[in-house]
């Protein structure tokens, strides 16, 4: 076998496993589709997350299986931690990457593009913080397709 060879076959077998990690049944598909955890079908959010007035706002139940998306009051405040995270991880990656990739971008620059950053994707984040702490907290549940709003489908929290 050629070096090539060795190479493509890489490459798929590298293709297949991301196709898979992105594919319904993972978190990941939930959390960058931005459905409902356990079904993978319903909407997690009302709206679209730049659409500022209804930024953040929840359905009560996911269309599909039914499930309640808040347990108790107070159940996304643990998303601020998430948000947090996120935010340091945006501002580390900026950094760090102008810092490798354009060095002769003064500070200001560096403070401002990161700023500037942070305010176009506060939404983007806020929204993504929600759907992360649901995920962390409600698993997939592949027979839950078409549950409707039954007393099953309304325990919303599986570890």
């Amino acid at each position: 076998m050629t070096k090539v060879t060795i190479l493509l076959e890489v490459l798929v077998y590298l293709c297949f496993k991301a196709i898979n990690m992105f594919g319904k049944g993972s978190r990941l598909y939930s959390i960058f589709k931005m459905k409902c955890p356990r079904c993978h079908e319903g909407n997690f959010f009302v709206d679209k997350p730049y659409k500022l007035s209804r930024a953040g706002d929840l359905h009560q139940n996911c269309s599909n299986c039914g499930l309640k998306y808040s347990k108790e009051p107070g159940f996304y405040y643990g998303a601020m931690y998430v948000a947090y995270a996120l935010a340091v991880a945006l501002f580390v990656t900026l950094w760090v990457s102008m810092n490798l990739f354009f060095t002769n971008i003064s500070v200001g620059w560096q403070i401002g593009i990161i700023v500037l950053s942070a305010i176009v994707l506060t939404p983007y984040m806020y929204a993504l913080s929600k759907i992360i702490w649901a995920n962390l907290f409600i698993k997939y549940d592949k027979d839950a397709r078409g549950y409707g709003l039954t007393k099953k489908s309304t325990d919303s929290l599986s570890v």
